[in-house]
């Protein structure tokens, strides 16, 4: 098997107890322990034999008052609970639990948008909202509104903020779209963090923080509560929207494009989250690597050359956008252009358009970046091994500085090579400051052979980027107790603090044992 299974959990006789229960709670066809629809709650891209992420039934709820009941009974047996909203996470493990044998709560019935306030440009919404179904609410209903979207939009808007998930505009940056939580609490409770603890209070949604700490963050990649409600930033309507695509044809470029894009962000000239992909990764967007090279290991130089000419996506490619009024767009393009284009052979192409236009426009990755919500990327798992193409990301977080991400390339590129693997590269500028660099390995998971060498390569990844001091800004299910022991300052401080809170908060230890490394008490000390 992949990784060691932890032992835990609750008797046959209590699971069962428990789901009849759950039943009762939620209807019997809103409870699955077999069949089609409950296959899809497991790490889609394992092996078909491969089990460590599966759950034992999936509950789904439809109010705040179905989950309390649900947290309830759940206590009552000892069974321990996966929260999920909409469970499109799959890169990381997808819908599966990190403690094989949970139940798994799934919060897709959830999913109404609670309001949206034009003047103060911010929605709140349930957990099974997806990007696709706020942007089709925004534009349908004509809110001059829009928001920051990821590359699929089928994902929940506030599944992917709570693990730190990426979109691309101006609310895309770390931590600037999510404001304000209502939260259940293991025992049942009902919690409002911020300004939500005053009843009625209106700036809930508008106000990061409350009357001491501030505890939003405490419920994102953790497992101290289930989120229930959440508000999250829109920006108005911009005049015009220009996506823009830069382009550099060689591997060392990638030093004076990042120094280039970070003084860019820092005087303000572009904002959001550009991203610099390579070139597997940019042509992953238009095409399968069979169409390109058949043969063993990882694609040739050569080979990569001839991809990035033919498909104009040279060794490099950026993609972000501009937007504004036209003639401030028109003022940061010229600037821009001029920064990027004396990088000798770079160029960077883009149009102005409006963003009701953007909805046309014939790439899906511009289209994103325009704020557009759209499901054509979905293909790019499938960069090798086609409807049976799978991805696992290796994502940590590294300075926005050229000659640190060179020296990453530099030192992991022959790692992932070495097993055979293409070595595929997603700078992500979360911030001006930083950038996480998610390398993902893509594989054919139905190939148990190829599929455990990519699991291999990773685990030596993580082990190897914590020797260097980098840290992994997301972690696989498979994956979590080791990205966890990474951060080991101090005999692992921060872990230990982090079980204190789990202790506290969740004595009997069911609000998803495992995630991201922090487990319960009683499960702590088990292989």
């Amino acid at each position: 098997m992949v990784m060691s299974e932890r032992a835990g959990g609750p008797s046959e006789i209590s699971l069962s107890a428990a789901i009849a229960r759950f039943e009762a709670i939620v209807g019997a066809e809103h409870v699955l322990t077999s069949g089609e629809a409950f296959r899809e709650f497991r790490d889609p891209f394992q092996p078909e034999r491969w089990d460590t992420h599966t759950p034992s039934a999936v509950v789904q709820p439809e109010s705040v008052e179905q989950i309390q009941d649900i947290v309830l009974v759940a206590g009552e047996y000892g069974v321990p609970l996966w929260t999920n909203s909409q469970g499109r996470n799959n890169g990381y493990g997808g819908a599966g639990p990190r403690l094989k044998g949970s139940v798994t709560v799934n919060l897709r019935r959830m999913n109404r948008i609670l309001e949206i306030d034009d003047d103060l440009a911010y929605a709140l919404v349930e957990p099974g909202v997806s990007f696709l179904q706020l942007y089709t609410a925004l534009r349908d209903g004509g809110h001059r509104l829009m928001l920051s979207v990821p590359d699929i939009g089928w994902g929940s808007v506030v599944g992917n903020s709570l693990d730190h998930g990426v979109t691309y505009m101006a609310y895309g940056q770390d931590f600037m779209a999510p404001c304000g939580m209502e939260i259940v609490t293991a025992d049942g409770g009902l919690l409002r963090t911020g300004m939500g603890g005053v009843p009625g209070n209106r700036s809930w949604n508008l106000y990061r923080r409350g009357l001491g700490p501030s505890l939003d963050q405490l419920f994102m990649q953790s497992n101290f509560g289930i989120v229930t409600k959440m508000g999250v930033w829109l920006q108005p309507l911009p005049e015009v929207v220009m996506p823009l695509t830069i382009t550099a044809p060689n591997e060392d470029d990638i030093v004076q494009l990042v120094d280039t894009l970070r003084m860019l962000l820092l005087d303000g000239t572009v904002a959001g989250v550009p991203c610099i992909m390579n070139t597997p990764t940019a042509a992953s967007m238009l095409s399968q690597r069979s169409d390109w090279y058949d043969g063993d290991g990882p694609m040739p130089d050569a080979v990569l050359d001839k991809v990035g000419r033919e498909l104009g996506i040279g060794r490099w490619m950026m993609r972000l956008s501009l937007w504004g009024d036209s003639a401030i767009v028109d003022r940061k393009y010229e600037k821009l252009r001029a920064a990027f284009t004396s990088i000798p052979g770079v160029e960077v192409r883009g149009e102005k358009t409006t963003p009701e236009e953007a909805r046309n426009l014939e790439h899906p990755s511009d289209r994103v970046a325009s704020g557009v919500a759209n499901l054509d990327l979905l293909g790019m798992a499938g960069w090798n091994g086609g409807t049976r193409g799978g991805h696992m990301d290796f994502a940590p977080v590294v300075p926005l500085l050229g000659a640190e991400v060179l020296r990453f390339i530099k030192k992991f590129r022959p790692m992932v090579e070495a097993a055979g693997l293409d070595f595929k590269s997603d700078i992500m500028a979360i911030s001006a400051r930083s950038a996480i660099y998610v390398s993902g390995s893509n594989f054919t998971f139905n190939d148990e052979e190829q599929a455990q060498r990519v699991y291999d390569t990773l685990q030596s990844l993580v082990r190897e980027a914590g020797k260097l001091g980098y840290g992994a800004y997301r972690a696989h299910l498979s994956f979590m107790d080791l990205a966890a022991e990474q951060f080991s300052f101090n005999d692992h401080a921060y872990l230990r603090f982090v079980e204190k809170i789990k202790d506290a908060v969740d004595p009997a230890g069911i609000l998803s044992p495992g995630k991201q490394g922090i487990w319960p008490a009683a499960l702590r000390d088990r292989p």
